[in-house]
């Protein structure tokens, strides 16, 4: 009876110490962390999916003008063109006498 009771009280002993391990570990893994939210850290800083505080990337704003004349010639004197040649080789309709 007595070697039960020792292999309960190791069984027990393993996961009591196990858990307690887990703890430790969960306890050092959250106090590495830099920060937890935004207002952790500075006010032109943001907190990143590191736990770390990261400075805002700058935005840049890029201005795009669209000028789209030339293609739009280029695609009208491409139909033009296109047409023109397309009359050119049709036959011309077979006459008729009466």
């Amino acid at each position: 009876m007595s070697e039960v009771m020792w292999g309960a009280f190791v069984v027990i002993a393993i996961i009591a110490f196990s858990i307690g391990g887990a703890a430790t570990i969960v306890k050092i893994m959250d106090g590495s962390k830099e920060c937890k939210l935004n207002s952790d850290c500075q006010s032109n800083n943001y907190c990143g999916s590191d736990f770390k505080c990261h400075p805002f990337p700058a935005i840049e704003n890029t201005i795009v003008n669209n000028d789209w004349t030339t293609p739009a010639a280029i695609v009208g004197l491409a139909i033009v063109l296109g047409a023109m040649i397309l009359r050119r080789k049709q036959p011309s309709p077979p006459r008729q006498f009466y």
